[in-house]
Parts: structure tokens; C-alpha cells; sequence
């Protein structure tokens, strides 16, 4: 069995991740910035789809794609923000928040691409094994 076989276990560790970094940066922060509880609310969000996902419904993988790319986009451009800071946002946080920033954010970051290359190389396989049949 291979990865591509099993986009739902993509989907579930992405969102795992979202869940737990999403709260757990909610809970470090003292203010408990709203903003925060995004990324444990599309997690939640992708394991409902997961099941669909895991039965092929394209309508359902499409949409956990799209969550899953558009918060990826998201969390890369603060994860971005929180390694290369502008001279306001350096005023703004301690370094070790920025440190903090970094890691949660580039945690979600990289499930979030690891998890979009697992869909997209599974529609590829799909599309290949269809055209393989009407190819016969």
C-alpha cells in the first residue's frame, strides 16, 4: 500500500496538527486571540471529510483540497512573518514568541503541503489508471 492509496491518512494527521497547534498556540498566548481557533476549526472540519475522502467521493476530496490549500497559503505567510519579521512585528512580539510563531506555524505548513501533495498525487494516479482503461 502506498500514501497516495490512503489520502485520508493525509487528511487526518493534517488535521491532527491543525488541532493541536491551533490550541495549543491559543493556550500559550495570554490574550487568546480568536484567530487562533482557525486552524483547530478546519481541522475539525477535515475529519469529517476524512470518511468521504477515504470513500473517493471527488466532491468531498475536492473540498478537503481546498480547506487544506487555502489554509496552507495561510499559515505559510505567517510562518514567513514569524522567520523574516518586519521591524513593526519585531516591536510587537518577544523574540521567543516569534520563535513560537515559527514553529506552530510552520508545523502547520508543512503537514499542510505534505498533505496537498498526497491529494494531488492521488488525482494523478486516478487519472492515470482511468486513461490506462479506456486506453485498452
Amino acid at each position: 500500500m502506498n500514501i497516495v492509496d490512503r489520502p485520508d491518512i493525509a487528511n487526518n494527521a493534517h488535521a491532527a496538527t491543525l488541532i493541536g497547534a491551533g490550541l495549543t498556540s491559543y493556550f500559550l498566548n495570554e490574550s487568546r486571540p480568536k484567530t487562533a481557533l482557525i486552524p483547530p476549526a478546519v481541522g475539525g472540519a477535515l475529519l469529517t471529510l476524512s470518511s468521504g475522502v477515504r470513500a473517493g467521493n471527488r466532491t468531498v476530496a475536492h473540498a478537503a483540497v481546498g480547506l487544506t490549500t487555502v489554509l496552507t497559503l495561510m499559515t505559510g505567510r505567517m510562518f514567513a512573518k514569524a522567520v523574516a519579521p518586519s521591524r513593526e512585528v519585531k516591536r510587537i512580539f518577544t523574540p521567543e514568541v516569534l520563535n513560537r510563531r515559527a514553529t506552530v506555524f510552520g508545523l502547520m505548513t508543512a503537514t499542510g503541503i505534505a498533505a496537498v501533495s498526497v491529494y494531488v498525487a492521488g488525482f494523478i494516479q486516478k487519472r492515470k489508471q482511468q486513461q490506462a482503461l479506456t486506453d485498452q
